[in-house]
C-alpha cells in the first residue's frame, strides 16, 4: 500500500502555497483578487485495487460541494454562503459569512472514472475510485 500526502502527486503544490501567501501579504482587502482564498487539505491513498482520496471541508453541506473529472484530474469546489441577523432593543446584527475552497488533484492512469463513489460525513470528503484490471501480456522474442 502506498500513501501520497499533501503535495507528492503534485509537485507544484508548495509553489501553489507560496503563491497563496504572497497574494495575501500583497493583496489583503481586494477581494476580486483572491476568488479561491483556501487550499483543500487532501490525503490520496493507494489500496491495490483502488485509490482513496480524503479531503477535509469543515463547515461545508453536502449540497455546496461540487466534485468531478478534468483532463485526468479530480476536481474539488466547495461554496458557503451564510447570514444572520439578531435584533435587540437598541441595535441590529447582521452576520455574513462566505468561503470558496478548490484543490485539484493530479490522478494516475488506469482509473474507471465512471465508477467512482463519494461519500461526505463530519466534514470529511471520501472518494474511492477503482482500478482498471491490466493484464500481464508477454511478448515473445524473435
Amino acid at each position: 500500500m502506498y500513501m501520497w500526502r499533501r503535495g507528492w502527486i503534485d509537485p507544484f503544490e508548495e509553489l501553489r502555497r507560496t503563491v497563496e501567501r504572497l497574494n495575501r501579504m500583497l493583496f489583503e482587502g481586494f477581494e476580486p483578487l483572491r476568488e479561491f482564498r483556501e487550499t483543500i487539505s487532501v490525503d490520496i491513498i493507494d489500496e491495490g485495487d483502488k485509490i482513496r482520496v480524503l479531503a477535509d471541508l469543515p463547515g461545508f453541506k453536502k449540497e455546496e460541494i461540487e466534485l468531478f473529472f478534468e483532463g485526468g484530474n479530480l476536481v474539488i469546489k466547495a461554496e458557503s454562503k451564510e447570514e444572520s441577523e439578531e435584533k435587540g432593543r437598541d441595535f441590529i446584527r447582521r452576520e455574513r459569512r462566505y468561503g470558496r475552497v478548490y484543490r485539484k488533484v493530479a490522478l494516475p492512469e488506469g482509473l474507471k472514472i465512471e465508477a467512482t463513489k463519494a461519500s461526505y460525513k463530519n466534514g470529511v470528503l471520501e472518494i474511492e475510485i477503482p482500478k482498471e484490471k491490466v493484464e500481464k501480456r508477454i511478448i515473445p522474442l524473435e
